[in-house]
């Protein structure tokens, strides 16, 4: 009777174990966990009697088309689907490597910046947290440096692609066995949809519930904010940028900064760019644009009105730069140069939108600017 017993338990401890680490067919995965309300670049899918997850993204960097990126989530021991790819990431993450600011203020919302271990140019993060751990929390190099990635020894490293994808950086994370996920939060069009990622980082260090619980509160607010300008009678013109190696980058009608724009009661003055990403202009188009703005904002690190026409002297005769409707987002920069508008305002866009209301209708808005200031 004993060794029947000691043999029930053995095959028992054998099925729990098989369970554990079963795998499951794609087809398995496919309740959507988390369908976001306004982000386009992810979905949470899950499967029936498994607690892992995929994280399904889209357009990981600009020029990415149709690309399709999933992420395993892997929780109690269990395997990924047959044939599976992607990268494979252990849930609960505790250690976290951040290669841009946008991400800490996620983590910060989420109350879980204390799980960051690493990130990209430390001397350009605004966190009090990582700036008051800077002996703790490594700084790992915009180029990364494998050697301290090493030692850092991270569940995940959250990377961001420009115009492609890092192959080398991921071939080298894939070869120091370091999971690695792309984040396109920036490549959302809108305001809400950036972020909305917080509930794909939440989904990472298992707190989904609390993820969703704390975006839920940011559409309220800047859906408050908004409609303080809903029945604005005149909505005015509204330039953006500064050139860069001799051209103007300006970005679609329908993306961030424009819908942020029309949100405010302020209407974006180049109308002809209708694709899916950022376009270069000439400076002569640029100085006609200028000419005809009612505003001019985003003018990168410039803070004097003598920066501004170094750019072209002419620039003195336009009405925007007569009136003084000039005003950057560079109000909360550190002494090492870090601008908080990249880093907090992509889980503030409610406080973006009141700072666009106040300098297009002042009237409807008391509060002072918190991003930006009008350049002198």
């Amino acid at each position: 009777m004993k060794k029947l017993f000691l043999a029930i338990v053995f095959l028992g401890l054998l099925f729990i174990a098989g369970c554990a680490g079963r795998s499951s067919s794609g087809a398995d995965f496919s309740v959507k966990v988390y369908e976001p309300q306004y982000a386009k670049g992810f979905t949470v899918l899950g499967a029936d009697s498994m607690k892992s997850t995929i994280i399904r993204t889209r357009l990981p960097w600009q020029g990415a088309g149709d690309m399709v990126l999933d992420y395993f989530i892997s929780r109690n021991s269990e395997e990924p689907p047959a044939g599976f790819t992607g990268q494979v990431i252990k849930g609960g993450a505790r250690r976290i490597v951040c290669m841009s600011s946008s991400y800490v203020a996620m983590f910060d919302a989420l109350g879980q910046v204390d799980r960051i271990v690493g990130v990209s140019g430390i001397d350009y993060i605004t966190n009090s947290y990582i700036r008051e751990n800077r002996d703790r929390i490594k700084d790992v190099g915009a180029e990364i440096n494998y050697e301290t990635i090493a030692m850092l020894r991270p569940d995940v490293v959250l990377i961001y692609g420009i115009s492609g994808a890092r192959t080398a950086e991921t071939d080298k994370l894939n070869e120091l066995s370091i999971p690695y996920m792309y984040v396109g939060e920036y490549l959302e069009e809108s305001p809400l949809g950036r972020a909305e990622w917080l509930v794909a980082f939440a989904e990472l260090t298992d707190s989904r519930e609390k993820g969703i619980s704390v975006f839920s509160e940011i559409p309220v607010r800047y859906d408050e904010v908004k409609s303080l300008a809903a029945d604005v009678k005149e909505r005015p013109l509204v330039m953006l940028n500064t050139p860069w190696a001799d051209s103007w980058v300006l970005p679609p009608v329908d993306s961030y900064m424009p819908r942020l724009i029309a949100d405010a009661g302020g209407e974006y003055i180049y109308k002809e760019n209708k694709s899916d990403a950022s376009v270069s202009i000439g400076l002569e188009t640029a100085y006609s644009l200028v000419s005809k703005a009612d505003f001019w904002l985003n003018l990168s690190s410039m803070s004097t009105m003598q920066e501004v026409l170094k750019i072209n002297s002419a620039f003195a005769g336009t009405r925007v730069v007569k009136e003084g409707r000039i005003y950057n987002n560079n109000r909360r920069v550190s002494p090492t140069g870090a601008n908080d508008f990249w880093e907090s305002s992509v889980v503030k866009p409610d406080v973006v939108l009141r700072d666009l209301i106040k300098i297009f209708h002042p009237e409807l808005v008391q509060d002072s600017l918190y991003y930006y200031k009008r350049i002198e």
